[in-house]
């Protein structure tokens, strides 16, 4: 999902990281859940699916849930049955503040001429090498969300294949993507796929 361009949008849907509701996505949510508990929790995830599916709101309620719960063994997450989090938990409020310095989310910014880029500026994705060579914040894991990979000219996908091909022990990345089967195959293939079926 782009982000807002004026606070004048009070009838749009909320931004991803403000909803706490996923509705028609219970096995893929279930998935990621198996996948974190199991101790098999791939580095980086390429959500796939039609826009405004819910792939960015899958992400960010994954995000939430780890850093919240940055034990996979932890007895809360062995008896979690969804990732849910209340939105009144303190990682779930930064994370809403945009607050979070374990979370960086990588999506279309608006340009010095107060327009929306067309595309995701190279500079933002090289700020994941610094983001994933720092240590986490809280001890736990660091998380990117890129919303849209569709969005990243060749300089940017280059710069983002460089995290995929060494990447960081506890650190997370989720690609969202629109056409999931046009995203370059160097970079599918070294990402766990999970498609978000029409509701």
């Amino acid at each position: 999902m782009s982000p807002r361009t004026s606070d004048n949008e009070s009838d749009e849907a909320p931004h991803p990281r403000d909803a706490f509701a996923l509705h028609g996505h219970a096995e893929a949510e279930h998935d990621m859940l198996q996948a974190y508990r199991g101790g098999r929790m791939p580095h980086a995830w390429l959500i796939g699916g039609s826009p405004g599916i819910g792939k960015a709101t899958l992400a960010y309620r994954m995000a939430r849930f780890v850093l919240a719960h940055p034990d996979p063994t932890a007895p809360d997450v062995q008896a979690a049955q969804t990732l849910a989090v209340a939105p009144e938990h303190p990682v779930a409020r930064r994370i809403t503040a945009q607050a979070h310095s374990d979370l960086l989310a990588l999506e279309r910014t608006v340009g010095d001429n107060g327009k929306l880029r067309t595309e995701i500026a190279v500079a933002d994705v090289r700020r994941t090498i610094a983001f994933y060579g720092s240590t986490a914040g809280e001890g736990g894991w660091r998380i990117c969300i890129v919303d849209s990979v569709d969005e990243l000219n060749r300089f940017g996908t280059n710069a983002l294949l460089k995290i995929l091909e060494e990447p960081p022990a506890r650190s997370l990345l989720f690609l969202l993507s629109h056409a999931p089967g046009q995203v370059l195959p160097t970079i599918r293939s070294r990402c766990r796929r999970l498609l978000l079926r029409p509701l």
